[in-house]
């Protein structure tokens, strides 16, 4: 099969690697690749790079809307468009508006990246696939080759995907952003649950900004779980001023 990456950055690099075992992997960034990574894949045009059997959209959320718009005239109707963002309402409801009628889209979400491949590999990592009740050739290929990766597929709706990710992920995020600012690292009196806070801000703080604001800012239900954590801490802010407050009345 033949393969074409929109999108080089730091998962698009795992993802072609993953890819060459089962055929030519084409790749496009709007950035310079660089020599050493031309040995082993095919630097392509935005025109030549749609001309293939799948084509994975591996860009921004924020440019997401733009890249569609970039290719919509110029992909076959047959090729498979993944999506590979880590929100799905919004990047489904994309692709329907822009593509034409009929184009062959699929949209994915890899719960897995280069730091946990690294730790642990590929194969078991999961990956979640939205239903599609009109499959074509190429997604049921597809689908075959996730299954000799090893990996474990889950299928589930953009919407529900969403909503649970917006704990796993989005939450995940905001609370790991958050204890980077009291930079916090190692010491010799820790409990393992501190250890615990630490590990979380280290497993966020690799991941760019712009992934940040774009998990908040596109899942339709980050900002209440994001809230109700926060209003969670406030309270319980309060409820310890109450206690000291009951302690210093009775001395």
């Amino acid at each position: 099969m033949k393969f074409g990456i929109i999108g080089f950055g730091r998962f698009g690099k795992l993802w072609s690697n993953a890819l060459l075992p089962y055929g030519e992997v084409l790749i496009y960034d709007k950035q310079n690749i660089l020599n050493d990574e031309m040995n082993k894949f095919q630097v392509a045009t935005l025109e030549k790079i749609v001309k293939v059997d799948i084509l994975f959209l591996m860009v921004p959320i924020s440019e997401f809307e733009n890249c569609c718009h970039a290719i919509k005239d110029l992909i076959d109707k047959n090729t498979l468009v993944v999506d590979c963002c880590s929100v799905k309402v919004h990047t489904a409801s994309v692709m329907k508006r822009v593509f034409q009628e009929g184009q062959a889209t699929l949209p994915t979400h890899p719960l897995f990246g280069p730091d946990s491949v690294k730790r642990q590999g590929l194969k078991g990592q999961k990956m979640v696939i939205c239903e599609n009740k009109n499959m074509n050739q190429n997604e049921i290929q597809f689908k075959h080759i996730l299954h000799q990766m090893g990996l474990k597929l889950l299928i589930t709706t953009a919407s529900e995907h969403d909503k649970q990710m917006a704990h796993s992920q989005s939450l995940v995020h905001f609370i790991g952003r958050g204890l980077k600012a009291l930079n916090l690292h190692h010491q010799e009196l820790a409990t393992p649950d501190f250890e615990a806070l630490i590990n979380i801000n280290h497993m966020v703080v690799h991941d760019t900004w712009q992934l940040f604001l774009d998990m908040h800012r596109y899942n339709p239900y980050a900002k209440s779980i994001r809230e109700k954590f926060i209003d969670q801490l406030s309270l319980l802010d309060d409820e310890i001023n109450v206690e000291k407050e009951k302690i210093n009345a009775n001395d």
